[in-house]
């Protein structure tokens, strides 16, 4: 039996880099899908921003996810109409019983 987690309310679109061929070069060519994904967290970690010649802002959340979503550092996610990169390697944990298996990842958007 697995526990409803009311920390997990958010729904992401989650942008899948799917290759689906080649071109007449030999090149692989991909194509964009999108997927909605229920029962996400969205917590904003921390934002920095840089003055050289221009503003630059980036800012990082975390995203917990149902276990086994798919998730790649290939992967974007769109959250609240924001589009985010995955930064890494997400990770698939476990835990005892299941009640907090989940998917994690780093999210980082760029500004500026």
């Amino acid at each position: 039996m697995v526990l409803d987690n009311p920390l997990r309310r958010d729904t992401v679109t989650v942008i899948d880099r799917v290759l689906v061929g080649e071109d007449d070069r030999g090149h692989d060519v991909y194509e964009d899908r999108d997927r909605e994904v229920d029962g996400c967290n969205m917590q904003p970690v921390y934002s920095t921003e840089q003055n050289d010649d221009r503003t630059q802002v980036v800012t990082r959340w975390r995203l917990a996810g149902p276990p086994g979503m798919g998730l790649t550092a290939l992967s974007r996610v769109r959250f609240r109409g924001v589009l985010y990169e995955v930064d890494g390697d997400p990770g698939e944990h476990g835990s005892f019983g299941g009640l907090l298996d989940h998917t994690e990842a780093s999210l980082k958007v760029v500004s500026g």
